[in-house]
């Protein structure tokens, strides 16, 4: 360009007008081009010698547009250099990597000249020898053998095998005389791979959330504010935070994610119960959680039904919509906040399924523990992901501590009392269920 400009960003609007007013339509084009006046600061690739780079943060904040930019200087410094392109599937490297909005063919009109995209070979094709190869995260073997001199990779949070194919991806990434890797993704706190990573001392982390890019819509962030604000879904995804486990945790992050699976068949579950952990005051959060057990014996936690800032009346119903909507066989509720109420308040609100009243004697950890060693077995999975619940059972120390949100795990209390009665309690004959 024929002038030297100065970041747009620190300009007002009246001075950015003024400025691109006086600007010739070759000097736009350039600007338009210059990733370095649109990038935000977490976008810029680190200082020094590192051999990885995590670029973890919340949804939005412009992660794609930071890995494609980052290969295209690679292939403008580095010349016809080999690229390893690693997402969650082969199909999702193509529609965000290559093809997507912010991928590679979409950001390539400035330097100098469009890659090709050859979709049967998986392969992009740069003007100047450099090549870019697609692979998924789901197949290590196919890693297996290819050397590359980068590699970007795209939410590895994402991928079926983050463990082995990063190891197969590690192995190959041995071409020129520095090779690196960019990883590009929002947190997941029970991902071992992801904190491996991390942990190694050729990483250099950066990020950030998803509000720190200035292009987004502001209503966009209220509306994921008011959806997600004080949620593990909320710090991953949208403030892009890992959760570190808690010391002592029952539930540490590693358990929860192994214990993950998908929801049964109605058919395959020969009891189901609601537990209920009313609200100690008014307007507080009534944990509502739907748990049942299979043929096998393995427990299942199916749905959260919690709610706050429900009357009486109000939580009662949504306890019995949720013991309609999964067929449930009994509903087994804590009665420390006044045992006649609440059996009042359910038979008022119509539950008509056997209600079972359980009163606690000791701690919350106490009660949890047991139910915590089912799940350490294996012996129940999550339907599901379930954040409020997930981040109060994190919460829940052999202590007896509490170091989840809020003052009370009323979800985690629901879910435990549901999952007593299912599994440790003594059985109760199961209902057959007819179609």
């Amino acid at each position: 360009m024929g002038i030297v400009l100065p970041r747009l960003g620190r300009l007002n609007a009246a001075q950015r007008a003024l400025l691109l007013r006086a600007l010739s339509n070759a000097e736009l084009r350039a600007l338009d081009g210059d990733w370095g006046e649109w990038a935000h600061d977490g976008q810029c690739a680190p200082e020094g010698e590192w051999r990885t780079w995590v670029l973890m943060a919340g949804r939005g904040f412009g992660k794609t547009r930071a890995g494609a930019e980052w290969v295209h200087a690679l292939v403008r410094d580095a010349g016809a250099v080999r690229i390893a392109l690693v997402a969650a599937t082969i199909e999702e490297a193509r529609q965000v990597m290559v093809e997507g909005p912010s991928g590679l063919l979409a950001t390539a009109g400035h330097f100098g000249g469009r890659p090709v995209f050859e979709a049967s070979r998986r392969r992009v094709l740069f003007p100047n020898g450099a090549e870019a190869a697609l692979f998924s995260g789901a197949n290590p073997e196919g890693l297996r053998g290819p050397e590359h001199h980068f590699a970007w990779c795209d939410e590895l949070a994402k991928w079926r095998h983050p463990a082995e194919s990063w190891d197969m991806l590690q192995l190959g990434l041995c071409a020129g005389a520095a090779p690196r890797a960019l990883v590009t993704t929002t947190p997941r706190a029970g991902l071992a791979a992801l904190r491996a990573i991390l942990a190694d001392p050729g990483t250099v982390a950066t990020g950030g959330a998803s509000g720190d890019n200035p292009h987004l819509p502001r209503a966009w962030l209220a509306a994921m504010a008011r959806s997600y604000g004080g949620t593990r879904r909320g710090r991953e995804e949208i403030d892009g935070l890992l959760d570190a486990d808690v010391a002592g945790a029952l539930w540490p992050s590693a358990l929860i994610e192994a214990c993950r699976g998908a929801a049964p068949d109605g058919d395959a579950l020969v009891r189901v119960a609601i537990g209920v952990d009313p609200p100690a005051s008014a307007g507080g959060t009534c944990g509502i959680v739907a748990c049942g057990i299979d043929g096998s014996g393995t427990g299942h936690v199916l749905a959260d039904h919690s709610a706050s800032g429900l009357s009486p009346e109000g939580w009662a119903q949504r306890v019995a919509a949720a013991a309609e909507a999964h067929g449930a066989d009994r509903v087994v509720v804590e009665t420390n906040q006044g045992g006649d109420m609440v059996r009042a308040v359910l038979r008022a609100a119509d539950v008509r399924l056997p209600l079972r009243t359980v009163t606690a004697t000791r701690g919350k950890a106490a009660r949890a523990e047991p139910v915590a060693a089912l799940f350490e077995r294996g012996s129940v999975r999550l339907a599901g992901r379930f954040d409020a619940l997930e981040a109060e059972l994190m919460g829940l120390t052999a202590t007896g501590r509490y170091q989840g949100p809020g003052r009370s795990p009323d979800r985690a209390d629901a879910m435990v009392w549901a999952l007593w009665a299912l599994m440790l309690a003594a059985p109760a004959a199961p209902r057959v269920r007819t179609a």
